[in-house]
């Protein structure tokens, strides 16, 4: 499950793991560091999107951390964000003057913590870049990525997925439909990040008329299918023995659900398991079965002319 990603760094384990656990329910991935030293290296290692960042931390406080950021070319843009429990006037002043992009003192309530991290990463370059772009491909940007930037900028989109002939509709960042072939809903959008491949489209600020009416968070409905789509893809990772593309066996007597679907063998699994019209995890069971009876057999590989 791939997005944004945050650096914490905090000298105090058990904050670290509280604000991944925050952190993770909105789909953010999450890095940690215990000192500054180890937040210089760890951003310059893997440049998270945004970093929250202790005060009082032994070693390296989070001032002089900060100062050491803003001096680094490769990192110096990074949004920081101060999390602590100094609540005092002269320090937020400091920190916002050397550079820091918000103030957050302990104890604070989860929801407000999100939503300023959702204003500072407004603002970084990344999600500027993938705001503005009109057309693109899945294996450059992530569906996760590619709906995660329209929910921070609360836009209204109709999303065109190309490759597997599938529709998202959004509304001020909400998800008001989603539809793949037969499918709507979470079945559609289940079904879309386990293929999760070809070109797309964004056209914004345009939703079709006949659309139905009312909205969803899209959080909240991205937690429940990519938390399917992770448990599928794990049994499919685990399946050694079966191949990854398939094709009519000796056997082949079109098995319900598999006729329309191998038009132009070979197929891969993943997308014979989506394409299937019964529970992702049904669909698995029956292309296995088929593979076991003879009706499906590994592809070979095509000899290139």
């Amino acid at each position: 499950m791939a997005g944004f990603l945050i650096l914490i760094t905090d000298d105090e384990p058990m904050q670290r793991e509280l604000l991944e656990e925050y952190l993770k329910l909105s789909h953010y991935r999450v890095i940690h560091a215990k000192d500054g030293n180890q937040c210089l290296e760890m951003m310059q290692q893997h440049e998270p999107d945004l970093v929250l960042l202790d005060i009082q931390m032994p070693g390296m406080d989070g001032f002089a951390t900060l100062t050491q950021i803003r001096k680094i070319p490769a990192i110096a843009d990074t949004p920081v964000l101060f999390l602590s429990s100094l609540d005092r006037q002269h320090l937020k002043v400091k920190g916002l003057e050397l550079g820091a992009d918000d103030y957050i003192t302990k104890p604070f309530h989860p929801p407000e913590l999100l939503a300023r991290v959702k204003a500072s990463l407004r603002r970084t370059m990344r999600y500027r870049k993938t705001e503005g772009l009109m057309a693109g491909d899945l294996a450059n940007v992530a569906l996760t990525d590619l709906l995660q930037s329209m929910e921070l900028g609360a836009k209204t989109a109709a999303i065109r997925l190309e490759g597997m002939k599938a529709n998202i509709y959004l509304e001020d960042g909400a998800l008001v439909h989603a539809s793949m072939g037969p499918f709507t809903g979470e079945n559609a959008l289940e079904r879309m990040f386990l293929m999760e491949k070809g070109p797309f489209k964004v056209q914004f600020d345009q939703l079709p008329e006949d659309l139905p009416k009312g909205s969803t968070p899209l959080m909240a409905v991205l937690m429940n299918v990519l938390a399917e789509v992770d448990e599928i893809n794990a049994h499919i990772n685990r399946m050694s023995k079966v191949p990854v593309s398939l094709e009519p066996g000796p056997a082949w007597d079109d098995p319900p659900g598999l006729k329309d679907l191998m038009t132009e063998p070979p197929t891969p699994l993943r997308d014979l398991t989506a394409l299937m019209g019964g529970s992702l995890k049904e669909n698995l069971l029956a292309v296995v079965d088929a593979v076991k009876k003879g009706k499906l057999k590994p592809s070979k590989p095509r000899s290139s002319a």
